[in-house]
C-alpha cells in the first residue's frame, strides 16, 4: 500500500476515534479526560490529512499551523491522561505558551535549516511529548487500582515505541532529507507501527474507561451518594468479609445518631441538613481508627464497627467521635452563617460471631435512645 493511502486511512481513523470519544464523553461525567482525548484524535486526523493535502514543502505559515496543530494534539493526550486520573491539568495558558515557543522555534529553525530543520524538529518535539505520555502512563500504572495496570501499561508501551519510532524518523530526516518523510523502508516502518498504534490506542483508552466506570458503578452500589461512606450492601459486604477470615478480633457496635436532625431540617432546609449529614460522616470517617468502618444506615444515623479492644475501647471511640463532632463546623449556603450539630452515640456489648450481630445491633439501639433520654450529646454503653 503507498504512503499516501496508508496516511490517509490514519488520519480518517484517529478522527474516527475522536468523534466515538466525543459521544462517549457527552454520556460520562466530566473531567474525565475524555473530551481532550477526542479533541486531541481529531486535530491529529486533521492535521495529517491536511498536510498530505498541501504536501510536505507548505509555506511557511500553513506548515507552521499544521506543525504546531500535531503538537497541540500530543500535548491534548497527555492532559487527557493527566485528567484521567486525577492530576492537575496543563492550563490553557500554559498551552498557548508552549505552542507560541515552539512556533517561534519553527520559524528560526525553517529560516536556518530549511524543510529538513522543519522536520527534524516536529519529530523530536512529538517524539519528546510521547515519551512524556509514555513515562506518564507507566507511573500510574503503578499508582492506580490493579484493574487499570494492564491498559495503562499498553498505553505506555504504545507511547514508548511510538516515541522512539517519531525520534528515529527525526534522525533519518536529518540523514537522508525530506524525500525519506514518505519513502524508504524506514518510512515504510514508521507509518506501519502509527497505524498500529492509532488502531489500538482507541481500545486501550476505551478499556481504561470502562474499567474506570465499572469501579465507579460498584462504589455506587456500596456507598451512600451524599456521604461516600458505606451503605448498606456495602456494610453487609464489610460484615460477610470481616467474619469469613479466620481469627477476626472482636467487634463492637456503635450507633451514632445526629441529635434534633429533623429541627434542623426544618428551620434550614434540605440543603443545610445535608452539608450536615456530609460534615458529620466526614469526621466519623476520619475520626475512626486503621481497620474500623462507618457506614451510613439511615436518614440521619450512622454505624461505626470498632474492631478490636474491649467496652472501653469503645467507649473512648464513642467520646473521641462524640466531642468532634460537637466541635465541627458547617457553613451553610451563601455564607449565611455556620451550623453545628451534636450526635448521641449507643454501644454494644463486644461480639465475636456473625450469629451476634442482630443483637449487637439491638444493644446499640437501646443505648443510643437511653442516650437520648439522658439528654443527647452523650455516650451510653449497653449494659
Amino acid at each position: 500500500m503507498d504512503p499516501t493511502t496508508v496516511i490517509l486511512i490514519l488520519a480518517l481513523h484517529l478522527i474516527s476515534t475522536g468523534g466515538l470519544f466525543y459521544l462517549i464523553g457527552r454520556q460520562m461525567p466530566p473531567r474525565g479526560g475524555l473530551g481532550a482525548f477526542a479533541l486531541g484524535a481529531i486535530v491529529f486526523g486533521c492535521a495529517y490529512a491536511l498536510r498530505l493535502r498541501v504536501g510536505i514543502n507548505a509555506d511557511a505559515p500553513i506548515g507552521g499551523l499544521l506543525d504546531t496543530a500535531m503538537i497541540l494534539a500530543a500535548l491534548l493526550f497527555v492532559g487527557g491522561l493527566r485528567q484521567f486520573v486525577g492530576r492537575p491539568v496543563p492550563t490553557v495558558r500554559w498551552l498557548v505558551a508552549l505552542l507560541a515557543a515552539y512556533l517561534v522555534l519553527h520559524v528560526a529553525v525553517v529560516a536556518a535549516q530549511g524543510q529538513v530543520g522543519r522536520h527534524v524538529l516536529l519529530n523530536a518535539t512529538l517524539g519528546l511529548v510521547y515519551l512524556v505520555l509514555a513515562v506518564a502512563a507507566a507511573i500510574e500504572s503503578r499508582h492506580d487500582d490493579a484493574a487499570l495496570r494492564m491498559p495503562m501499561r499498553v498505553l505506555a508501551g504504545l507511547m514508548c515505541g511510538l516515541g522512539l519510532m517519531t525520534f528515529m524518523r527525526g534522525s533519518v530526516i536529518l540523514l537522508q532529507g525530506t524525500g525519506a518523510l514518505y519513502r524508504g523502508a524506514a518510512a515504510q516502518i514508521y507509518y506501519a507501527y502509527a497505524s498500529l498504534a492509532a488502531v489500538l490506542l482507541g481500545p486501550t483508552l476505551l478499556w481504561m474507561v470502562f474499567v474506570r466506570l465499572n469501579r465507579q458503578l460498584a462504589e455506587l452500589a456500596s456507598h451512600d451518594p451524599l456521604t461516600r461512606l458505606l451503605n448498606r450492601n456495602g456494610l453487609d459486604e464489610v460484615r460477610r468479609r470481616y467474619f469469613g477470615a479466620r481469627g477476626n478480633a472482636p467487634l463492637t457496635l456503635l450507633q451514632v445518631d445526629i441529635d434534633d436532625f429533623k429541627r434542623l431540617n426544618d428551620s434550614h432546609g434540605h440543603s443545610a441538613g445535608d452539608a450536615v449529614l456530609r460534615t458529620v460522616a466526614a469526621v466519623l470517617g476520619s475520626g475512626v481508627r486503621a481497620g474500623d468502618f462507618v457506614a451510613r444506615t439511615g436518614g440521619e444515623e450512622f454505624l461505626v464497627g470498632c474492631i478490636g479492644g474491649d467496652a472501653d475501647t469503645a467507649r473512648a471511640l464513642g467520646e473521641r467521635l462524640r466531642s468532634a463532632v460537637a466541635q465541627a463546623r458547617t457553613p451553610l449556603p451563601d455564607n449565611a452563617g455556620v451550623l453545628r450539630c451534636t450526635v448521641s452515640v449507643g454501644i454494644s456489648q463486644t461480639f465475636h460471631r456473625l450469629l451476634d450481630w442482630k443483637e449487637a445491633a439491638r444493644e446499640a439501639d437501646r443505648a443510643l435512645y437511653a442516650a437520648k433520654e439522658a439528654g443527647r450529646n452523650r455516650v451510653v454503653v449497653a449494659a
